[in-house]
C-alpha cells in the first residue's frame, strides 16, 4: 500500500494525473460554450433578439455591461465565452459585441485590486500593492479611451479580426461558417447531453434528432451550460497554479523581471497557462506591496496577462463553427496587443496616474474602495439604467 502512495507521489506520475485533469476540464469547458450557443439559438426568439441588440447598440451601454458582468463574476474568460456563444447563435450581433468584450477587459482588473486590501493595514504597502493593481484597471482604461472612438469611427479592431479570421478559416467575412477541428470531440457529447436531459425532462426529440424545446427545458439547460462552463475554468486554473507556482517564485527574479520582453512574454505564457489573468495579476500585486517587485517591472507582465487571456475566447470560438466568433475572439487579442505597442513605450503615463491615485489613497484609504464602488458598479449601472 505504501508503494502505491509512493508511486502516486512521484513527480511524473503528479505531473500526468495533472495534466489528464488540465485535458478533461478543458474538455468539458469546450462542450459548455456548444451547448449554451446551441441553447441560445433556441431560448431567443426573434422579439428577445432585438430587444438584446437594441439594449447594445449604444457602445456606452455595451461597455458598461462588459464592465459590471466581469466584476461581478470576476472572471473575463467567462464573460468573452459567453459574449462567443451569443455572437455565434446570432443574440448579439459582432459589432455591437466588440464594447462588451472592452468592458470585460475592464471588470476583470477588479480581483486586483480586491487582493491589494490584504494590506489594508499597513499604509506603506498598501499603497504600493494597490499601485500594482490599479496600473493594470489604468492601462486598460486608457486602451478603450483611444480604441473605442478609433473602432467606431474607422473599425480598426473589427477590420483586423475579420482579415486574420479569413488568414485562419480560409473564409471572407464574419457571416459565414467553417468546418471546425474540434466538432468529432465536441459535437457527440453536447448532443447526448441535450437529448438525455430532454428525455428526464420528457420533451420529446423531433425527427431530425433535435429536442423540442419548452420554458423549463431551456432554464435547464442554461443552468447546466453554465456550471460546466464555469466549473470546468475554476478547476483547470486550479490545477495549472499547483503546478506551476512552486516554479513561479524561484524564476520569478532570475529570467522574467529583469528586462521588459522577458516580464511581456511570461505575462502572455503564465496566463495561457493558468487560464486566468487574475491569477497573474494577483501573484505579483503583494510582491509589489513587500517591495520586491517595482510597477516598471511588473507593467509589462500585467499586458502580457490581458493578451494571454484572450486564448480561452479563441478556444471557445472554434468550437462554435462560426467566422463571426473566431473574429470577436480576436478582436480581444488585437484590442490587447495594440495597447500594449502603445503603452510600453508610453508607461509613464499609467504608471505615474497609478502612484498619482496611490498617493492617495495612502492619505486616505477610503479612495480605494470609493474608486472600486464608483468605477465597477455605480457608473457602470448608471449609463445602463438611463441610456
Amino acid at each position: 500500500m505504501s508503494k502505491i502512495k509512493n508511486i502516486i507521489k512521484s513527480p511524473t506520475i503528479e505531473f500526468l494525473i495533472n495534466l489528464i485533469g488540465i485535458l478533461i476540464f478543458l474538455w468539458l469547458f469546450l462542450i459548455s460554450i456548444k451547448l449554451l450557443g446551441g441553447t441560445f439559438k433556441h431560448f431567443f426568439k426573434e422579439e428577445s433578439v432585438e430587444l438584446i441588440k437594441s439594449a447594445t447598440g449604444n457602445p456606452l451601454v455595451s461597455l458598461f455591461i462588459g464592465v459590471i458582468a466581469t466584476a461581478i463574476i470576476q472572471s473575463s474568460s467567462s464573460t468573452t465565452s459567453i459574449i462567443i456563444a451569443f455572437v455565434a447563435s446570432g443574440v448579439l450581433s459582432f459589432n455591437n459585441a466588440i464594447p462588451m468584450i472592452m468592458g470585460a477587459n475592464i471588470g476583470t482588473s477588479i480581483t486586483g485590486l480586491i487582493v491589494s486590501f490584504g494590506n489594508v493595514r499597513n499604509k506603506v504597502e498598501f499603497r504600493r500593492s494597490f499601485s500594482a493593481a490599479i496600473v493594470h484597471d489604468f492601462f486598460n482604461w486608457l486602451t478603450v479611451i483611444i480604441f473605442l472612438p478609433l473602432e467606431l469611427m474607422f473599425g480598426i479592431l473589427s477590420k483586423t479580426a475579420t482579415f486574420l479570421t479569413s488568414m485562419v478559416t480560409g473564409t471572407k467575412g464574419v457571416g459565414v461558417k467553417f468546418d471546425s477541428p474540434l466538432d468529432s470531440i465536441i459535437n457527440p457529447i453536447s448532443k447526448c447531453i441535450e437529448k438525455s436531459t430532454s428525455t428526464l425532462m420528457g420533451n420529446p426529440i423531433t425527427e431530425k434528432g433535435i429536442p423540442e424545446y419548452d420554458a423549463t427545458l431551456l432554464i435547464v439547460m442554461i443552468i447546466i451550460s453554465l456550471s460546466l462552463l464555469f466549473l470546468s475554468l475554476k478547476y483547470m486554473s486550479s490545477i495549472m497554479k499547483t503546478m506551476l507556482l512552486g516554479k513561479f517564485e524561484k524564476i520569478i527574479h532570475k529570467f522574467v523581471f529583469n528586462n521588459t520582453i522577458t516580464s511581456l512574454i511570461f505575462g502572455i505564457l503564465f496566463t495561457i497557462s493558468v487560464q486566468s489573468s487574475s491569477i497573474t495579476i494577483s501573484i505579483v500585486v503583494p510582491l509589489v506591496g513587500a517591495g520586491i517587485l517595482t510597477l516598471e517591472q511588473i507593467f509589462p507582465y500585467a499586458i502580457g496577462a490581458n493578451i494571454g487571456t484572450t486564448i480561452t475566447g479563441i478556444l471557445a470560438a472554434l468550437v462554435t463553427g462560426q467566422a463571426c466568433s473566431i473574429s470577436i475572439a480576436l478582436v480581444h487579442t488585437t484590442f490587447n496587443i495594440y495597447g500594449g505597442a502603445i503603452f510600453i513605450p508610453l508607461k509613464r503615463i499609467p504608471i505615474g496616474t497609478a502612484r498619482w491615485f496611490s498617493d492617495r489613497v495612502y492619505e486616505n484609504r477610503l479612495w480605494a474602495l470609493g474608486f472600486i464602488v464608483t468605477m465597477y458598479f455605480i457608473m457602470p449601472l448608471m449609463v445602463i439604467l438611463f441610456s
